[in-house]
């Protein structure tokens, strides 16, 4: 990151890089390995090789969403209640920064879905969310389109009548836009998004949770530890194992799939790295089945947009966004659980040592759990791990002096909240983090 990213670069040789961070052959190649399963960077053998920079591509992005929200049973009505939040965000903006090249794309586009010709029925929202200028819109728009389609299996339901209805609802967001007109934008976008979630809710190929045969279901290349890790979740799934469940020792796995230790134990770690199973040394260990976790998803898209380019101002936009979404659903969702629950985080957070970082997400991150939406939950994670990663650069006592404003805007929030007050609660969390922003920049 300190380099710009600089793809296609060799970052050094394995010799080089032992002796620069002053570790073992056999640590240096484990942190190859997580490097390679994040995408950063793979290594290369032979005459010129070494450690080459690379970098997340949106398909990795996609195939680690999809098992995440498999493993979750992250409904549909889940999904586009974040497409809802993020997607009237970027018709507002959309139309207070489209400029002329953007304009002149978006009438062809209008155009052209009015001949009945066009294919790509995403095209609009895509180019709408390259408008608005924030890679993280962009990148999340994106993902929750593409993985909405994995809910619906039968495109013959899509008739001529229904794709004609939906280029002129595309073509009424496109005239709001175009005439700066944002809150008739976001109302539009709003309508066009609840017509398709209702379409879909009626089909009867449509799945509220993603179908397994989609998880992990990408090309398994040449490697014979990605065969084997699909293979090994697929059984994982087919037999409804619950995390703690013991799959297997090493000895037995090996023999069972036919593969070398050292395949295997590669094939290990693809599964650790997606949070599918984790394996546990000493008597009594083996292969166990791991709880979901939003981890693997949130470094991957964390590093995707870093390489973007992604800023605070970026972070905020969306933040916000989201986060007046999530006080929305938890609102009126409160109970004297999930009360209680927020008031835990909150006396973590006074009773915490730690200057800002950590304690200050927490409460954030509990606030997106408790709300009962598992794509917002991971968007609002993936935010939080960026955002992290802007405050480490930043001066440890200027974090010293504001961890009490962001306690005390903590707490108003919360109250609000708990008083089921939706509006102070949207108002105090807007405040707080455009405060938090301006300590960033």
């Amino acid at each position: 990151m300190a380099q710009n990213w600089p793809v296609g670069e060799v970052f050094g040789s394995e010799t080089e890089l032992l002796a620069r961070y002053g570790v073992s052959r056999a640590v240096f190649r484990e942190a190859v390995r997580l490097v390679e399963n994040q995408q950063v960077a793979r290594m290369r053998r032979g005459p010129g090789g070494g450690l080459v920079v690379t970098e997340p591509t949106v398909d990795a992005i996609i195939d680690a969403s999809v098992l995440y929200f498999h493993r979750v049973d992250a409904r549909l009505d889940e999904v586009f209640e974040a497409r809802l939040a993020l997607e009237q965000l970027v018709a507002g903006l959309a139309s207070q920064r489209l400029n002329e090249s953007g304009l002149v794309h978006l009438r062809a586009l209008v155009d052209f879905e009015a001949t009945g010709e066009a294919k790509d029925h995403r095209a609009l929202h895509t180019l709408l969310a390259s408008v608005t200028g924030n890679p993280a819109l962009e990148l999340f728009v994106d993902i929750l389109n593409r993985v909405t389609l994995l809910y619906f299996s039968n495109t013959k339901a899509l008739t001529t009548a229904t794709l004609d209805e939906s280029a002129r609802a595309h073509a009424r967001i496109a005239d709001a836009v175009i005439s700066g007109d944002d809150g008739l934008a976001r109302r539009r976008m709003r309508t066009h998004l609840e017509a398709e979630a209702s379409f879909l809710r009626r089909r009867r190929s449509t799945r509220q949770v993603l179908d397994a045969s989609v998880a992990m279901a990408g090309p398994a290349g040449n490697k014979g530890a990605e065969r084997v890790a699909r293979s090994i979740f697929r059984e994982t799934v087919a037999q409804g194992l619950e995390p703690g469940t013991l799959l297997g020792s090493e000895t037995e796995l090996t023999e069972q799939y036919e593969v070398s230790r050292a395949v295997f134990r590669e094939a290990v770690r693809i599964l650790e790295h997606h949070q599918i199973a984790t394996m546990r040394r000493g008597p009594g260990g083996g292969l166990f089945v791991a709880p979901p976790s939003a981890a693997a998803v949130t470094d991957v898209v964390a590093i995707f947009l870093a390489r973007c380019g992604v800023d605070v101002r970026h972070l905020t936009e969306v933040r916000i966004g989201v986060e007046l979404a999530l006080i929305d659903l938890l609102v009126d969702r409160i109970s004297k659980e999930r009360a209680g629950h927020l008031r835990s985080a909150l006396r973590a957070e006074a009773e915490s040592e730690d200057t800002f970082a950590s304690a200050a997400h927490d409460l954030h991150a509990t606030i997106a759990s408790l709300a009962g939406n598992r794509a917002l939950e991971l968007v609002e994670l993936v935010l939080i791990r960026l955002t992290r990663l802007h405050q480490v650069e930043r001066n440890p006592r200027a974090r010293r002096k504001i961890k009490p404003e962001v306690y005390r805007a903590h707490k108003a929030i919360v109250d609000a909240i708990i008083e089921r007050d939706r509006e102070l609660a949207r108002y105090r969390m807007r405040r707080h983090l455009t405060a938090v922003a301006t300590h960033l920049a």
